[in-house]
């Protein structure tokens, strides 16, 4: 579910602020009380309900279904699985939202966008692993977003995680990534671009 919501992402995200900026409309929409902040929570408020069509709602589904049939004592003694699972999915739907809006505020056509927003992923996991086959280590694995999530949702789930850096360092990891993407669009999103 969240390899297909990779893919996903990068077919829907981009179309949510490509047009707008490349048909000049962020004047008309900041014209009104709307707030650049506003806007983009609302474009990633749809991004993430449309992912999540795909991910948590069907695991937390599933969930609901293993509770039924194992009875109450079972999810006394589980619940931690079905809040680890949510939480972790709104966290990559959070990164993958992110990045799926960076890409298309900074590319006006849709396709390069989408295209941006999986290599985004692929190039990531595949310098971390230079590094690490490079010098021998295990901390590249940092720089790679999907990875530092499941050490994260590892750590959620109470299950072994992969050699390398711990969920803590993972989190720290992932905090800076989403404040780069966030800088990145909050940046594009302006009604007056400015030349200097």
């Amino acid at each position: 579910q969240a390899g297909f919501a990779v893919f996903l992402a990068a077919l829907a995200g981009p179309g949510l602020l490509a047009p707008d900026l490349a048909n000049n409309a962020l004047p008309l929409y900041f014209s009104r009380p709307i707030s650049r902040w506003g806007y983009g929570l609302a474009r990633l408020t749809v991004l993430m309900g449309m992912l999540s069509v795909v991910t948590w709602i069907p695991g937390l589904l599933l969930f609901g279904f293993q509770v039924a049939l194992a009875g109450g004592w079972w999810f006394v003694a589980n619940w931690t699985l079905g809040a680890g699972m949510v939480a972790g999915f709104l966290l990559w739907l959070l990164v993958l939202s992110l990045v799926a809006m960076a890409a298309s505020a900074y590319v006006k056509w849709k396709v390069v966008a989408g295209a941006i927003s999986l290599a985004f992923f692929f190039i990531l996991t595949g310098v971390a692993e230079m590094i690490n086959n490079v010098f021998r280590v295990t901390w590249g694995h940092i720089i790679d977003p999907a990875w530092s999530v499941n050490q994260i949702w590892c750590a959620l789930l109470g299950v072994a995680p992969p050699e390398g850096p711990g969920a803590w360092a993972s989190a720290a990891a992932l905090a800076v990534i989403i404040l780069l993407l966030v800088a990145v669009i909050e940046r594009k999103l302006r009604p007056v671009e400015v030349v200097s």
